[in-house]
């Protein structure tokens, strides 16, 4: 699906012959659309091969395919083509999903537009639709849309770090409660699903600092900045950089978080199967001697001791029950139980 989003002078306004009235935001879903003078953001979303070339043909460049997109080496990632910039980034989304994935989106600044070739479809792109038609300032040109876009990426991304790292906290208390209502092995799934989403996280964010670093070397050329747009271009990269760093620490402080609450669980998972041994050897030593004494009158002579006395049955018994009291007296003394 290919989606054009322009960004024009209303028509409305009396300076807008000149181009210089208040921008509106228009949005077409069709391959068929011409892309117009006024056209910012081109958006690919699972795009066919007839619409690839289509759009290459009429800005001039070559697009990257899927497979493209899937490399890892960085110089298939960043790249200058045909004077255009190309950026490719792993963007962390749920999707429906009850994990976080990572699909790959490629950026592209290409005759002062910006082209998006994606086949995942993060909530970032909708919300940022979002603003723009409330804010057509937003993509005023293709380098500013760039810009834009990316900071709603980078703030998405922070807000899945905190997501997780809320879920955290709940796991904390789940563990260290004195009475925990939930089994440790339900927790220890809940810690793989937050690991999981963590380190995709990670992985985006890693990619977004190579793709901030890249950007904020691009050329006037490539960029097609008017102005003292420059300026604002590499403060705005430098300032994502630095968020995006920063980011970056705060989930290794949550990874951390994670393998402490991981190596706790099994901690409590291995004292509890220990108490539970504990009892157990505790329970057997206790009855060890009374099931020899029980054993010793339980055999068939006819010459026993106390055999045929009314009183040896209480004096067996007492005999039991002093044992299994000192049993306990030492037991306790010495802190086994």
């Amino acid at each position: 699906m290919l989606t054009i989003h322009t960004c024009s002078p209303s028509a409305r306004h009396p300076a807008a012959e000149n181009g210089h009235g208040p921008l509106h935001a228009l949005h077409y879903t069709n391959h068929g659309v011409e892309v117009g003078e006024h056209a910012v953001w081109i958006d690919l979303l699972n795009p066919t091969r007839d619409e690839e070339l289509s759009l290459e043909e009429r800005l001039g460049v070559r697009l990257p395919t899927r497979e493209d997109m899937d490399e890892i080496e960085t110089s298939s990632r960043l790249y200058m083509e045909d004077g255009a910039a190309f950026m490719t980034a792993l963007v962390a989304f749920f999707g429906g999903q009850e994990q976080l994935q990572t699909g790959p989106v490629t950026f592209a600044l290409a005759g002062g537009k910006l082209v998006t070739i994606r086949y995942v479809d993060p909530a970032s792109f909708s919300i940022f639709t979002d603003h723009i038609e409330k804010q057509p300032v937003l993509c005023a040109s293709g380098a500013m849309t760039f810009l834009n876009l990316l900071d709603v990426i980078i703030d998405r991304t922070a807000d899945l770090i905190e997501k997780t790292g809320s879920s955290i906290d709940t796991l904390s208390r789940a563990i260290f409660r004195p009475r925990r209502e939930e089994k440790l092995e339900a927790v220890l799934n809940q810690l793989g699903r937050a690991q999981n989403d963590i380190a995709k996280t990670r992985d985006s964010l890693v990619s977004l600092a190579r793709l901030t670093a890249f950007a904020a070397g691009l050329e006037r050329d490539a960029t097609g900045l008017r102005g003292g747009e420059a300026r604002d271009w590499h403060d705005r990269l430098r300032i994502m950089g630095q968020d995006v760093a920063s980011l970056s620490d705060h989930a290794t402080y949550v990874t951390g978080n994670i393998t402490f609450l991981l190596d706790a669980a099994l901690g409590l998972i291995n004292l509890e199967q220990n108490n539970i041994v504990k009892v157990i050897s505790i329970t057997s030593v206790i009855f060890l001697p009374l099931t020899l004494i029980a054993s010793i009158y339980g055999m068939n002579f006819e010459a026993m001791p106390g055999l045929h006395n009314p009183e040896a049955f209480w004096i067996v018994v007492a005999l039991m029950l002093i044992i299994t009291g000192g049993l306990l007296w030492v037991f306790r003394k010495f802190r086994w139980i």
